[in-house]
């Protein structure tokens, strides 16, 4: 329905933002990391998953495709609904919930609200070499690329859908930020 929406900030909530578009405020309920990440009046682009019910629509958001890709995963699993979704996503991280699915850590997942230990082990059956994998490790070039375009002034969330579009390890760090101020500038001159 909705790939991403993208607009201003006008509320922060822990669980949930509000982004004006065109004078529309779309209601989108984030991870709770996302909430500690972005600020108010800050232009955001979040991606999207809606849930229909009967009674109600709900938009879920998140700043990284992997995220999103990662929730869509966990609702197909029987049991699992968008919020304990959302709560597993608030309380790990991309690269920690793998090395808990890798290693069948049942009782690091056990930890997340609403997960028991069946449940846990379902997750880890269903999602074991079925998780989007990462395309890279982080390392210190990214996190250097990453520093040198936010003190340029770019936001944090820009640039990193910028690098996630064109970084690669075996590119200079120069090439790099050339690339993405090329994508960058664009999106602005729109």
């Amino acid at each position: 329905m909705f790939d991403f929406i993208r607009g201003k900030v006008v509320t922060v909530k822990p669980d949930r933002l509000v982004i004006e578009v065109g004078g529309i405020g779309f209601s989108i309920r984030v991870p709770f990391r996302v909430s500690q990440e972005i600020r108010k009046e800050e232009d955001v682009q979040v991606y999207t998953s809606v849930s229909i019910k009967e009674e109600s629509i709900e938009l879920y958001g998140f700043l990284e495709l992997y995220e999103r890709e990662l929730f869509e995963e966990l609702i197909k699993i029987s049991g699992i609904g968008p919020r304990t979704a959302m709560n597993i996503i608030s309380t790990y991280d991309r690269n920690m919930l793998q090395s808990i699915i890798e290693k069948e850590d049942v009782k690091s997942l056990s930890r997340v609200p609403g997960i028991g230990k069946k449940t846990a082990q379902r997750i880890i059956l269903e999602l074991k070499g079925a998780l989007p994998i990462l395309e890279y490790e982080k390392d210190m070039k990214y996190e250097d690329v990453l520093s040198a375009l936010i003190n340029l002034g770019y936001k944090k969330t820009e640039v990193k859908e910028a690098l996630e579009k064109i970084y690669d390890k075996n590119k200079d760090e120069a090439s790099i930020i050339k690339e993405c101020l090329v994508i960058l500038s664009s999106k602005h001159a729109e």
